[in-house]
């Protein structure tokens, strides 16, 4: 399957984590729904590191936020990091579970 999904170039960060890793939700089916996201940022100048997830939507399905389950290494500052995510999704239609991940560089404001 396609990308599903990529991330808002610009985080924001505070206290020193990302606040909450979102993104735009693209490239799956119409009878597909989420069911989770799991989101890390990598940051290499801190070596900074932090997970999040999403597993409830409400208002649609064209975005995601990992705003849940925070583990964080590490302190961030502003400037070029590297979010990596995992959406899992289930087709209503085929009774079929998928998953889709992307990577991408991101700027933390």
């Amino acid at each position: 399957m396609g990308s599903g999904g990529n991330w808002k170039f610009k985080q924001k960060l505070r206290n020193k984590q990302v606040e909450w890793p979102t993104g735009p939700l693209t490239g799956f089916g119409s009878n597909e729904t989420p069911t989770w996201v799991e989101a890390w940022v990598v940051q290499r100048t801190t070596g900074a590191s932090q997970r999040t997830f999403q597993k409830t939507w409400s208002g649609g399905y064209s975005k995601w936020t990992a705003d849940k389950g925070v583990f964080r290494q590490g302190k961030f500052r502003k400037g070029p990091a590297v979010g990596i995510a995992l959406l899992s999704s289930h087709d209503s239609i085929a009774n079929d579970d998928y998953y889709y991940w992307w990577v991408d560089q991101i700027k933390l404001t």
